[in-house]
């Protein structure tokens, strides 16, 4: 039975209530407080314009947090992508304890960033990590953690967020391999394909437009990167690790830097919003 256009709208009127009054009430107060010097301390509210926009445009810290996040996109990102999709592609076909490694391989993704950054910042740590423990062992002095080395701390970051991420990855796009026909994969393997030749010519059509939602996704998610990175290394050694996220949030509540924090956490909104517009229009060509 289809609905008419007034019953649609009356089943969607509590969804629209609730979004306008917990999400798009407080984005557009903090929309307006951009262009303010509106602050719990302040005595008085001025309109400053674009002046916070430029202050952080113009500040270093902030530059650096933006070189990191594109990093962190242009290597996790594809990571991500390889790992999830070599799992999901392992995981098509019936196996003893499918069910089990799913289970397993899901873990990593249910475990809530904080959690997953402490539980690393742990591990890695000169005093209680794995990695120190095995040395002392040996009679060895333990290495600094590699959070806290330049060159390695973001490099660091990135393997942690693809080990939570990655499983994610698989399960998105492990229906749309299901779904490919055996008798595809068995033509390609009488014609002589090797595995990346299968990949590309029989995993790959179909799965597409699945691994293109994945990516914006994904790119999505990198720009926003914040609990791991403040559970781990506080944005450290010095500003290797700081992300845009994490500068909005110590501007807001470690300076009480209202204005500047939200006017940056619009420009990561901004960001992400680019990241969709292109997906809408990689979708709309590759339906052309």
């Amino acid at each position: 039975m289809r609905l008419t256009t007034s019953e649609r709208a009356i089943l969607a009127t509590p969804v629209v209530v609730v979004l306008s009054i917990w999400l798009l009430g407080p984005a557009i107060i903090g929309l307006i407080s951009t262009f303010s010097n509106y602050a719990p301390a302040e005595p008085s509210v001025e309109w400053v314009g674009l002046r916070n926009f430029q202050t952080i445009l113009s500040d270093r810290t902030f530059g650096a947090a933006v070189r990191n996040i594109a990093m962190f996109t242009l290597i996790a990102v594809p990571l991500q992508l390889a790992i999830g999709f070599c799992l999901a592609e392992a995981m098509r076909r019936p196996f003893r304890g499918r069910s089990a490694v799913r289970l397993l391989l899901l873990l990593p993704w249910l475990v809530s960033p904080i959690a997953s950054g402490v539980m690393w910042h742990f591990l890695f740590s000169s005093e209680t990590g794995f990695l120190a423990f095995a040395f002392r062992s040996v009679g060895l002095p333990a290495p600094p953690s590699a959070l806290s080395q330049h060159g390695l701390a973001l490099l660091t970051i990135v393997l942690v967020e693809t080990w939570r991420v990655a499983p994610l990855v698989a399960f998105l796009l492990l229906p749309g391999l299901a779904g490919i026909p055996r008798e595809r994969w068995e033509d390609a393997a009488i014609d002589g394909l090797s595995w990346l030749g299968r990949i590309r010519h029989v995993a790959l059509p179909p799965v597409r437009p699945i691994i293109l939602a994945v990516t914006m996704l994904l790119i999505g998610g990198a720009l926003a990167t914040f609990d791991s990175v403040l559970t781990m290394t506080g944005g450290g050694p010095g500003t290797e690790t700081l992300t845009p996220a994490l500068y909005s949030y110590d501007k807001a509540f470690t300076f009480s830097d209202w204005p500047i924090g939200a006017a940056s956490a619009w420009l990561i909104g901004g960001a992400v919003l680019v990241a969709g517009l292109a997906y809408l229009c990689l979708l709309r060509r590759a339906d052309a």
